[in-house]
């Protein structure tokens, strides 16, 4: 207070800056691609206490076997099929400070490797009603998404229908590999029964 009584304020302005950098976050940590897809990486730089930085320096590096990536970390997968780990890392630095992160990429050809049938047993009265279904995988038990499958009967125990309606015949009995699917996909074709 002053000494004519007037109430005298000022006030100041205070600038808190990030610290140093600390860490940097690659987004996404894990790729699961096929050949030739593209995609893109992100990096989040972040000092001790969680700020985010900007104007960090980062470079983007890749195991050529696994893929390819640009300065802006625009990415292509390779043509070979498997697990990369470390297949892209980003450096970054501020000032004398380094440091990275790494993703992982895993390549798959969804070649048609396997095909599940289910129920793989089913019970019913005589002109009794099933649906199965069908799943046509790849070598990582991954659904492939372009298979064509077909049903079809495999014996005299009822009919069935394209989309799996099975209806069985009158005459009971066990009938072992009554319905027979076939998946293809490209030039893969498979069969269960």
């Amino acid at each position: 207070m002053s000494s004519d009584g007037l109430d005298i304020n000022t006030e100041a302005t205070i600038v808190i800056r990030p610290g140093s950098l600390s860490q940097i976050i690659l987004e996404p940590q894990s790729v699961s691609t096929s050949p030739s897809e593209q995609l893109s990486f992100s990096v989040l730089a972040i000092d001790e206490f969680g700020n985010p930085l900007t104007n960090i320096v980062t470079t983007f590096k890749a195991d050529i076997s696994a893929c390819q990536i640009d300065a802006f970390g625009r990415f292509t997968a390779g043509a070979g099929a498997g697990a990369y780990d470390n297949a892209v890392v980003v450096e970054a630095t501020d000032g004398s400070i380094l440091t990275n992160a790494a993703a992982h990429v895993r390549i798959d050809l969804r070649p048609l490797k396997q095909l599940l049938l289910l129920p793989e047993t089913a019970t019913v009265q005589a002109d009794g009603e099933v649906t199965f279904t069908a799943s046509a995988l790849d070598g990582w038990g991954d659904a492939v998404d372009d298979a064509i499958i077909g049903f079809d009967r495999a014996s005299d125990a009822g009919r069935i229908d394209p989309k799996g309606h099975f209806v069985a015949a009158v005459l009971a009995g066990v009938v072992r590999g009554a319905v027979k699917v076939v998946a293809s996909s490209s030039d893969v074709s498979i069969t269960a029964a």
